[in-house]
């Protein structure tokens, strides 16, 4: 298959499928493929926010270790190939091509998602490459969700719970909870970050009980944060110091969980060092993760989506700056954008609202500016002539740009030409 044969083939199933009520239909593609998962060391991420800055301090940790790691993200950021990879390289287009023809000649059912195709792809090249160890993000929930066909995972982790995919996963916390849950299996430790709810960690300490599973739970007892800038944070966790240029507390939070999840790793095997660890760790950048695109001005991409990725970057920029910020704003339909900018505008000094970014159902720029009632500057642009009149309002008066509000957003900004966006 030729990569553009592959990408129609996959871009042909819908990104959710029919739904699911078990894991049958995977079972059954996975089954015709041998059962490739059930040959691989795997580390199995849930959450609502946070999967994949977790993922990405343990991949890089490990991989500085020596261990060879694949790792499975959702969604893509740049392109297709950049949710599949090996030693933080992408799957080559080759690679990409020769595994889904595999997968396509299989007897698929039409109802299959294409998560769940891209999932099979990704496993069948992780065996290929002899990997030493496998981190799966889930991609909505847990219980249902494809990666949960992993049986015997080295260790589970819950990351941030909150609200999200509710149409899906239910209404209430600890709804949303319990799908996040059903990827613990009995006997297998589970890490749970400390930024979650009371109700949310009882109801993960339940069901760890009920399937004799080893809790583990950082403790904020055993952080002390040092220094926090917009642009870098430096803590320390039971007595070892460590930099994130990753910044924000929540990104501290994300950072004790993935330690606890290393220190879990070494038992069975992956012995992995504080000192590689704090290397390791500081080295870390996601993109679209509170990501610096230009310091002078300073430009900021986040790609968080929810109340609380939405209220996580308000944090930050309320606690580490003093400077004006002109935000450059998109949201997707079906989230609480209503919610987002309320909490957004508390922050901001002004806003352009886009909505040419994508064409999967962007919310109506006029729209969203309705909703910024206190800011006195509100307007809509095209999204990259936005950015550009960001930058230079940034530059008239020492403000900062924040570009937020979807990953879809953060995806167009990353795959443009930086000259097309002013950057």
């Amino acid at each position: 298959m030729t990569i553009t044969e592959t990408m129609d083939y996959i871009q042909s199933f819908q990104k959710g499928g029919r739904p699911v009520h078990d894991l049958s239909r995977i079972r059954t593609l996975l089954r015709e493929l041998g059962d490739p998962q059930d040959t691989l060391r795997v580390v199995h991420i849930a959450g609502t926010n946070g999967k994949g800055s977790v993922l990405s301090f343990c991949a890089a940790a490990a991989t500085a270790a020596g261990f060879h790691v694949g790792t499975l993200t959702s969604p893509f950021i740049r392109h297709y190939r950049d949710r599949i990879r090996f030693d933080g390289q992408d799957i080559p287009t080759e690679a990409l091509c020769r595994h889904c023809e595999r997968v396509k000649n299989c007897t698929v059912s039409l109802d299959c998602s294409q998560f769940e195709i891209t999932f099979a792809i990704a496993l069948l090249w992780f065996v290929e490459q002899d990997c030493d160890l496998v981190i799966l993000e889930t991609g909505i929930g847990g219980l249902l969700d494809a990666t949960n066909v992993i049986q015997n995972p080295l260790v589970c982790v819950i990351t941030s719970i909150s609200y999200d995919h509710m149409s899906i996963l239910g209404n209430s916390l600890t709804r949303i909870a319990a799908q996040k849950a059903g990827i613990i299996k009995p006997g297998c430790p589970v890490v749970l970050s400390p930024d979650n709810s009371v109700d949310v960690t009882c109801l993960i300490q339940e069901t760890a009980q009920k399937k004799n599973a080893m809790l583990v739970m950082p403790s904020m007892m055993d952080c002390r944060i040092i220094e926090e800038t917009i642009t870098k944070t430096t803590f320390t966790y039971n007595g070892v110091s460590y930099t994130l240029h990753m910044p924000g507390r929540h990104q501290v939070y994300n950072a004790i969980t993935a330690i606890e999840v290393i220190r879990i790793l070494g038992m069975h095997g992956f012995l992995i060092t504080a000192n590689i660890v704090h290397q390791a760790f500081s080295e870390v950048r996601v993109p679209a993760r509170t990501q610096i695109l230009q310091k002078d001005p300073l430009v900021l991409l986040d790609g968080g989506h929810n109340q609380a990725g939405i209220a996580a970057l308000s944090d930050l920029l309320q606690h580490t700056t003093h400077a004006p910020i002109h935000g450059v704003c998109g949201m997707m339909k079906g989230k609480d954008y209503e919610t987002a900018c309320c909490i957004l505008q508390q922050t901001l000094h002004s806003v352009i609202c886009v909505d040419d970014f994508t064409e999967e159902g962007s919310v109506s720029a006029n729209v969203l500016m309705k909703f910024f009632p206190q800011l006195s500057s509100v307007h809509t642009a095209p999204f990259r002539q936005a950015i550009q009149t960001a930058i230079q309002q940034a530059k008239q008066d020492d403000g900062i740009v924040v570009i937020c509000g979807s990953l879809y957003l953060a995806s167009a900004v990353l795959g443009s030409d930086t000259d097309e966006v002013g950057l």
